[in-house]
């Protein structure tokens, strides 16, 4: 349903480019990295509150709270939840806050602390506004998203929380990835760890032949995951998804000393897959090939071969309905605040969509600040443009107006 143009200019004029980029700044300025989110979790919450929604602070561990926030409806129109990450990686060498040209600087900036203040201002505009909505709005932000040491367990908690009911969300917005598309789509990814091992006694390598070395094992491996790779290479991958499936490696490490027979070696890396697959299809398909190249060492090679695989997910594939009702009103609110009519996009990188979609059961998708050529993501230079916070957070309360409808 589409609401009077007057009811949108009310809201859209509460929307203010500087506090929005004053609000990122805050945040970025607050470090919150993986694990350590709990003062700028504070005071997002106490911003809200400020604002006028109802707010709580949901711990998943001990000092890692998600905040989950609300502007209640009248419980006449469905319930809609814009939701992202509070943490961050790792500061190290990341540009000084700051506000120049334009753009916010800092970690976090980017991934995603603009959008956090972006969803802010667009609730708090809808407050300041007097505007009652049918339906609920839910602000979130939630920890432990960035891997590895990130396992998804923040959004994992919301998710379980819309599943079971107790948060009653019909659909959602995760407030990061690209501006000039609306992203329904996401390939799955996990990190895996091969170990090659052989006597388990470092000896001196005078003492063994070539063939009984676990590092030209692992050259074997290497070569199978490179065929691997070149299968996936060969099939067609999913029409959304710029980049092909694949696999790739990170590290490889064994060995002490350069005349003593390692005991094992390590190589780890990623695997990436389309959403016509799930995790365990995946896993199950590598650790069957790493074991014929297992059986394949122990007769060509050596009889102590032993390898093991452990492979962890980072995040599974999914692709929403571009027919959902959430993908046909946030399209909508896009065109007009921007005048552009978007499409339907997919991303190779992983975030939390297939989490909200799968384990929550509801419709979601990802619309943000950046663009295709905007890479200051977890760069030394890290930065969001404040034209582009502004416009989103513009969509994002023209889109909960428009879903979860107005009272008159």
């Amino acid at each position: 349903m589409v609401e009077p143009m007057k009811t949108y200019g009310e809201v859209l004029k509460n929307v203010d480019r500087e506090e929005i980029a004053n609000l990122t700044l805050d945040l970025v300025e607050i470090p919150s990295p993986t694990g350590r989110e709990l003062e700028a979790a504070k005071f997002y919450a106490k911003f809200l509150e400020e604002a006028g929604l109802e707010v709580q602070l949901d711990y998943i561990e001990e000092d890692r709270p998600n905040v989950i926030a609300r502007i209640p409806g009248k419980g006449e129109g469905p319930n809609l939840m814009l939701g992202g990450h509070i943490d961050t990686i790792p500061i190290e060498k990341c540009v000084s806050p700051k506000i120049e040209g334009g753009r916010v600087y800092g970690r976090g900036a980017c991934d995603m602390k603009g959008s956090l203040a972006a969803m802010a201002e667009a609730a708090k505009a809808i407050v300041k506004s007097g505007i009652k909505l049918k339906g609920d709005l839910f602000i979130v932000g939630w920890v432990d998203h960035e891997a590895p040491i990130g396992r998804g367990a923040g959004p994992k908690a919301i998710a379980r929380k819309i599943s079971q009911g107790e948060l009653k969300v019909d659909a959602a917005v995760i407030t990061e990835g690209p501006m000039d598309s609306v992203q329904v789509a996401q390939g799955g990814m996990a990190v895996f760890t091969v170990s090659v091992a052989g006597p388990p006694q470092s000896i001196h390598t005078t003492l063994v032949p070539l063939r009984s070395n676990p590092i030209l094992w692992t050259a074997e491996l290497i070569k199978e995951i490179q065929e691997m790779d070149e299968e996936l290479n060969r099939r067609e991958w999913h029409p959304l998804i710029p980049q092909r499936p694949s696999l790739q490696l990170g590290i490889v490490r064994g060995g002490d000393f350069f005349n003593r027979l390692p005991t094992a070696v390590e190589v780890v890396g990623t695997v990436r897959w389309d959403p016509d697959e799930d995790f365990q299809s995946v896993k199950r398909r590598f650790e069957e090939r790493v074991k014929r190249l297992e059986h394949r060492i122990w007769h060509e090679y050596d009889r102590t071969v032993n390898i093991s695989v452990d492979m962890v997910l980072v995040r599974d594939s999914c692709e929403v309905p571009r027919n959902e009702e959430v993908v046909k009103a946030l399209l909508k609110a896009v065109e007009a605040i921007t005048g552009k009519k978007l499409d339907v996009s997919g991303s190779r990188a992983v975030g939390d969509l297939s989490i909200i979609y799968k384990e929550g059961g509801i419709p979601a998708v990802c619309y943000g600040p950046t663009t295709r050529t905007d890479k200051t993501a977890h760069s030394d230079m890290e930065s969001v443009s404040i034209e582009n916070l502004e416009t989103i957070s513009k969509v994002y309360s023209t889109l909960a107006l428009s879903f979860c409808g107005v009272k008159g």
